[in-house]
């Protein structure tokens, strides 16, 4: 079966967004240039366009995709032919997006990422029907659910445990709404984000654009001090800019987070947002690798926090941040810790039976040099510059970044605390912003101790524990006793009385899952 062919025409919207600025630049703003680079620059790009216009049509023809045996079969390759069989056992998680092409045709564009690394680790299909895509999404999460229900009958049968199943066609019945977006929580979120600052690049971007069609630069630096002598017209302009930035902050706040829904039941949680331009996610509450809770220094202040999924989901596409696995991100901590135990009640978000840092690692993170001051300090050394016109003002910036280091130091040191209880590990740091890390024992997949000659000296050392990701999670903690360090190695080595291993399949089975071992 071939791809959607409005995927042809999504393509080619794509190709021709990604050249507008070039085309421009090629043949309106430098159009009269005989400058070498901008002569030959537009036969290149002719011939780059075409070629990418034919490449699209071929790429469609020769690219299809089945479904079947609960596996995707795909086929692809233009001069050399690829075929690839991914089941869904392999996906990890489902990202839906409809951008404002999408949107216009009343079609939608869906990702399955998978645990393989690659090129090739996600099925992508730019272009479908909604009837197509829900009916993909129900294929995949039921197929998952009875492949996990073949497991644990595997897992019974070889532990002599008798266990009622639960019927695999309910799966996606049932679904719990825990949280939905008001008026008044992105009015909370448009100052929080400080997503009115988002004129100024965009004015910025604008200024550049159109740098070419405005007239000399003395021209326009009169025209501003004529705006600076005048006080009244200033203080106007200054009002209506300050207006304008704090509505096109919440308009780009409400497009981004309006209709926000976090949904869940047994076994996915679904995260769906946007207006214009919505993406829904869902992952298996089996395949989520950790919990991450950030509280910037300004969330701190209105109690707020932003709680993260650590799974094998991208969280960039094309280097552009997606976050499609971040819940809301500015819910009060409360209402944050309340909704993580809502939706994975395997997690306990408790700090108060964490151990704190002795006081030796305090004088550990004091004296220990900062490399980052010192490469601050060379530069500032070497290029001495200005600041304000006050010519020795490089020794007052490094002053000031060295308070600020060793101020996110401290913080960091009172911050910090970590625990254990019973397959779960937390670790809570961070100076002016502060982390709270929560993982399983199955999840941890390398641990690691390491101790520098300083460390050996003062009976501490280091700890960094591996989550599968994408790319792969690694979480440090510095300076810690060196009892903890023992008991936490013990902790982990207990592990293997609760895995299996199945030869047959070369994966992983948590017995206590099954067993009710741990909880």
């Amino acid at each position: 079966m071939r791809y959607h062919p409005l995927t042809i025409l999504y393509q080619i919207y794509q190709l021709i967004r990604n050249s507008i600025i070039l085309a421009l630049l090629l043949f309106v703003w430098k159009r009269g240039s005989d400058f070498w680079l901008f002569e030959y620059g537009r036969y290149i790009f002719v011939l780059s366009v075409l070629y990418q216009f034919l490449h699209i049509f071929f790429n469609w023809w020769t690219r299809k995709y089945e479904v079947k045996n609960q596996s995707f079969y795909l086929e692809s390759g233009v001069w050399t032919k690829k075929n690839q069989t991914i089941p869904f056992s392999k996906v990890q998680n489902v990202r839906r997006e409809k951008s404002f092409f999408h949107a216009l045709l009343g079609l939608t564009s869906l990702t399955f990422e998978t645990a393989m690394d690659g090129d090739d680790d996600s099925i992508v299909f730019e272009v479908l029907t909604k009837e197509q895509a829900a009916q993909l999404i129900d294929l995949v999460e039921v197929g998952e659910e009875k492949v996990e229900i073949a497991e644990e009958k595997v897992v019974e049968e070889s532990s002599g445990v008798v266990k009622e199943m639960v019927d695999e066609d309910n799966e996606l019945d049932n679904r719990t709404i825990h949280f939905q977006s008001s008026n008044k929580d992105l009015i909370k979120a448009s100052f929080t984000s400080l997503s009115f600052l988002a004129l100024i690049p965009i004015l910025s971007g604008l200024y550049e654009n159109l740098q070419p069609f405005l007239p000399d630069d003395e021209k326009v630096q009169g025209m501003l001090e004529k705006i600076l002598n005048n006080q009244w017209f200033l203080l106007t302009v200054l009002i209506l800019a300050v207006m304008i930035s704090v509505v096109v902050g919440m308009l780009r706040t409400m497009i981004r987070y309006g209709k926000f829904e976090i949904s869940s039941n047994d076994t996915h949680i679904f995260i769906q947002r946007g207006v214009l331009e919505e993406t829904y996610f869902s992952i298996e509450k089996k395949k989520v690798q950790a919990l991450e809770v950030k509280q910037t220094m300004l969330k701190r202040v209105f109690g707020l926090a932003e709680v993260k999924l650590i799974s094998t989901a991208k969280t960039s596409d094309d280097g552009v941040e997606v976050d499609v696995n971040s819940l809301y991100p500015f819910l009060p901590i409360d209402k944050a810790m309340q909704l993580v135990s809502q939706i994975l009640p395997s997690y306990t978000l408790s700090t108060r039976e964490m151990q704190k840092l002795p006081k030796m690692s305090l004088w550990m993170r004091i004296i220990r040099p900062s490399w980052l001051w010192i490469g601050t300090f060379i530069g500032l050394y070497f290029f001495k510059p200005s600041l304000f016109g006050v010519e020795e003002a490089w020794w007052i910036i490094a002053i000031l970044v060295f308070i600020w280091l060793n101020a996110s130091s401290v913080l960091d040191y009172y911050h910090t605390s970590f625990g254990v209880d019973k397959d779960q590990f937390q670790f809570r740091n961070g100076g002016f912003s502060t982390r709270l890390f929560i993982s399983k024992r199955s999840k941890i997949i390398e641990l690691t101790v390491s101790r520098n000659w300083l460390q050996r000296k003062w009976g501490m050392g280091s700890i960094s524990t591996t989550n599968r990701s994408t790319p792969v999670h690694v979480e440090t903690i510095d300076d810690l006793p060196q009892a903890f360090i023992k008991q936490f190695h013990q902790w982990y080595y207990e592990r293997q009385k609760y895995v299996q291993y199945d030869r047959n399949e070369s994966k992983r089975l948590e017995i206590w899952q099954l067993l009710d071992v741990e909880k």
